[in-house]
């Protein structure tokens, strides 16, 4: 009884943090799909996607969002026909730091480790947007990318032919409302799902043992460290104790870095979250892009 009122308390707790992006980010998917905005808004991409994945990797990398509530954006930013390599680089970099983060990481681990967190971050962002753009190009993804989600809105008909000024605006307001509950409904029910697994992650998987594995330096550290990140669910602000403690027993910065990047971006619930709304191409994509690139990262902070 006390796990269900614990697992009740976190995903209420989760669901307010992340509420307000839910909403705003389905509305303007549902007034793109429900005005058929989408066509220009792809187009628009289509003509600057290279520009656009420095953009996307920069708000991302300051955005508020965790591995769970950037799904929302990214649903919707998908639906709404934006193409996936300016979406993959905010995708990654979301997870990974926050202004808060910086903040924190800054005051408790060190200048260097909050400069590395912003520099891990902007550098996968990037390498993820340009290399699913060299991907896309190749013919190696689909154009949609998103699971079970096409349905068709009654937008497509020529309603200026057929009805007056005020029935139209009545039945966009009804089309609006159909999008809204479709989209939020497909999105929300994994959002729900990765919640509930965080809440019982976080109060069952012990901490104890990631200190022992990664309380020494070792060679393979980074790589170990990405590992683990994924069923020691930590998010960007969580882990920096975490670190601290690790550290304290002797764990590298490097490896401190890769642990990090890696449970913030390919924890469990964010992985169940990933792979329950796109196809299996771009779920490959995004957990790889974050693996290496948190593995990479530990040892290129090792070098330097």
């Amino acid at each position: 009884m006390n796990t269900i009122i614990y697992i009740l308390e976190f995903v209420f707790n989760a669901i307010s943090s992340i509420g307000l992006f839910f909403i705003i980010g389905i509305s303007i998917a549902s007034i793109i799909k429900t005005f058929q905005l989408d066509r220009v808004l792809r187009k628009a991409f289509e003509t600057n996607k290279r520009a656009s994945i420095p953009i996307a990797s920069g708000t991302g990398t300051f955005s508020p969002l965790c591995s769970c509530g950037v799904i929302p954006a990214v649903a919707a930013l998908l639906a709404s026909g934006v193409p996936l390599a300016p979406i993959m680089a905010f995708w990654i970099t979301s997870p990974l730091m926050d202004p808060e983060s910086f903040v924190l990481t800054y005051g408790l681990l060190g200048k260097e480790m909050a400069v590395a967190r912003v520099l891990a971050a902007l550098g996968i962002g990037l390498t993820a947007g340009y290399a699913t753009l060299y991907f896309a190009n190749k013919g190696l993804l689909n154009n949609q990318v998103l699971k079970n989600f096409r349905k068709e809105s009654p937008a497509n008909m020529d309603l200026e032919k057929d009805l007056s000024r005020l029935q139209i605006h009545v039945v966009r307001v009804i089309q609006f409302l159909i999008n809204f509950k479709d989209l939020g409904l497909f999105v929300g029910k994994f959002i729900l799902i990765a919640f509930v697994l965080e809440a019982l992650m976080i109060k069952y998987v012990p901490m104890d043992w990631v200190g022992r594995a990664l309380g020494s330096s070792n060679p393979y550290g980074p790589i170990l460290a990405s590992l683990i990140g994924v069923p020691a669910y930590a998010s960007s602000i969580s882990a920096m104790p975490i670190v601290r403690g690790l550290m304290d027993l002797g764990m590298d910065k490097g490896t401190a870095l890769s642990f990090m990047i890696g449970g913030g971006a390919t924890s469990i619930p964010a992985m169940v979250a990933v792979y329950s709304i796109v196809k299996v191409k771009t779920f490959v994509l995004y957990i790889s892009f974050s693996m290496v690139g948190a593995i990479v990262a530990g040892y290129l902070f090792r070098l330097f």
